[in-house]
C-alpha cells in the first residue's frame, strides 16, 4: 500500500505495507547480527555511547522482570551505519524515500541518525509516553523531521507494537517546546490509543509531535525495528551526531541508457 498522505496529517503517523523487498529485510536481519557482534568488541568508551543494555535499564519497564533474567540483551544499538555501513541503503529505498518526501513536502532530505531497537521475547521494555520533538538526543531545532520505523518482524498488539494518540500532533512548535521544558509527563496507560500493528517489510512514519509509546513485548517474538530519523536539509540540529548524519535520503541515480544504433 502506498503512504497515506491524508492519513498521516490527520491521524500523526502512517504504515506504507510491503516497502522492504525480501531479501532486503533478510539481509537487514544478518547485518544486525554482525553490527551487534561488532560493538560488543569495542571500548567501554563507545559501547556507553552507542548501547544500552536491558539489564542497566529498571525492571519496571520490563513488568518487573529482573536484569538478572535478560543477561546481556540489547534494546538499543546506536550509530547503527558505523557497526554495519550496509543499512544506508535504506535511505535509497523506493517506498522510503517517496513516503518522507511527501509527508516533509520536500526532496532535499537528509538522515540524522539510525539505530536498532529491540524488544526481547517475553520482556521486551515498554516505552513510555512521548513525542520526538523535541527530544534530547539529536533534534531538529523546529518540526521538519520525522521518524521512521523499519520493522523486521512486523509489530503485533502483545508483541509490544507502537502505540499513538492520532492527532495529539496538532500543536505548533512552541507549544511542544515549553512542555519539553517543563518536565511535562503524558501519564497514560499502557494499551491506551491506537497500536500500529503491521507486518515484517512495513514502514511507520511518526510525525515528530505526536504523543506516542508502547507496552513491553509479552509474545514469543522478538520485535526488531531499525529507526531512521529524516529531515530537511539544511535544518539546524541540536545534539550527537552519528556516521549517517547528514546522509541524503534519495533514489539512487540511474545510469542513462545506451543510445540505439
Amino acid at each position: 500500500m502506498p503512504f497515506d498522505l491524508h492519513r498521516y496529517e490527520s491521524a500523526g503517523y502512517g504504515v506504507v505495507t510491503d516497502a522492504v523487498p525480501a531479501h532486503l529485510l533478510t539481509a537487514m536481519g544478518a547485518w544486525l547480527a554482525r553490527a551487534e557482534a561488532a560493538a560488543l568488541q569495542c571500548s567501554a568508551e563507545d559501547q556507553a555511547r552507542d548501547l544500552v543494555f536491558e539489564k542497566d535499564l529498571p525492571d519496571a519497564g520490563r513488568n518487573g522482570i529482573p536484569a538478572t533474567e535478560v543477561g546481556d540483551a540489547l534494546f538499543i544499538l546506536g550509530d547503527l551505519c558505523r557497526y554495519a555501513p550496509q543499512f544506508g541503503a535504506l535511505l535509497q529505498l523506493p517506498a522510503l524515500v517517496d513516503a518522507c518526501a511527501h509527508a516533509l513536502g520536500s526532496t532535499g532530505l537528509v538522515a540524522h541518525f539510525m539505530n536498532a531497537t529491540t524488544k526481547h521475547p517475553g520482556f521486551g521494555r515498554a516505552i513510555g509516553w512521548h513525542r520526538d520533538f523535541p527530544n534530547g538526543y539529536l533534534s531538529g531545532t523546529d518540526s521538519r523531521f520525522l521518524r521512521v520505523m523499519v520493522c523486521l518482524d512486523g509489530m503485533a498488539e502483545h508483541g509490544g507494537a507502537t502505540r499513538f494518540l492520532p492527532g495529539s500532533h496538532r500543536v505548533d512548535d512552541g507549544y511542544a517546546t515549553a512542555e519539553k521544558r517543563g518536565g511535562g509527563k503524558h501519564r497514560y496507560a499502557a494499551h491506551h490509543g491506537v497500536a500500529a500493528e503491521c507486518a515484517p517489510g512495513d514502514l511507520v512514519l511518526i510525525h515528530p509531535k505526536v504523543v506516542h509509546g508502547g507496552p513491553g513485548n509479552t509474545s514469543a517474538l522478538p520485535r526488531r525495528n531499525v529507526i531512521v530519523q529524516v529531515g530537511v536539509a539544511g535544518m539546524e540540529l541540536v545534539g550527537e551526531r552519528e556516521t549517517v548524519t547528514g546522509w541524503p535520503v534519495a533514489l539512487q541515480p540511474q545510469p542513462a541508457a545506451s543510445p540505439s544504433s
